[in-house]
């Protein structure tokens, strides 16, 4: 495939802060902050240990850190029904390595463990996003949920905002249903194709603001239908072997 990257799978609560540094020194650079750089570190080391959190990181021969992403899992009951939510809060890459299949496989290697610790029910796959990743998680998933064009069910809509708030604590604005005061990143890209321009401008509809720091909560159920379109897209990646944005 050309660009060789290792990926190494680690519990937040595990990790050594050597590590936690090297993934935040990387995001900083994608970033303008809304708050002061020791703020956000401690909000960043915080979250990268949080529990059920796992941290995936990506890098190269020369054992650089080239990309990482967190995941942390939720389970949610009530009666008749459960579900478990799998956040990605935090998913940077250089951009020489975007959409490498290290990177996209990498989230099979974490759910046996979430499957053997919350058991067997419903998995959604959530995000809180700007416009670059509303657009490449669209693709990737073919199609994604959000609650300002409601299509989610009574059910979903309350499992993404309990963990809205649960994650985002006072940013969380349950009458738009946004999360405020987060960290805009520097670029997005436009892309060059219609369906691009068209998801762009549908999330430009839903969070005109979002350049002030405003995301939007997304899910998805994996599914057959959604796995398929993950495993198309990776296959598409890995063809044109270039590892360019999507």
């Amino acid at each position: 495939m050309g660009k060789k990257l290792t990926t190494f799978i680690i519990e937040g609560r595990l990790a050594k802060p050597d590590l936690i540094k090297d993934m935040w020194v990387l995001r900083r650079a994608f970033l303008e902050l809304k708050q002061s750089e020791e703020e956000d570190k401690m909000y960043f080391s915080r979250f990268c240990q949080r529990e059920d959190t796992y941290l995936l990181t990506f890098f190269d021969e020369e054992k650089r850190l080239q990309g990482f992403f967190t995941l942390t899992f939720k389970p949610f009951s009530k009666p008749g029904s459960k579900a478990l939510l799998a956040l990605s809060k935090y998913y940077y890459v250089n951009s020489a390595y975007r959409g490498h299949s290290a990177i996209t496989s990498a989230a099979w290697r974490v759910l046996p463990k979430a499957i053997w610790k919350f058991g067997i029910r419903p998995l959604y796959v959530t995000a809180f996003v700007f416009p670059s990743s509303y657009v490449s998680l669209s693709r990737t998933f073919g199609g994604v949920k959000t609650i300002q064009e409601n299509k989610t069910t009574d059910w979903e809509q309350q499992i993404l905002e309990n963990f809205a708030e649960d994650i985002y604590g006072s940013n969380w604005d349950s009458t738009s249903k946004l999360v405020r005061n987060q960290n805009a990143p520097f670029e997005e890209n436009q892309g060059k194709t219609e369906e691009i321009r068209l998801l762009r401008e549908a999330y430009e509809i839903m969070n005109p603001h979002w350049r002030d720091g405003v995301s939007v909560p997304i899910l998805t159920k994996l599914d057959f239908s959604t796995i398929r379109s993950i495993l198309s897209t990776s296959l598409r990646r890995m063809r044109r072997g270039n590892f360019a944005e999507s």
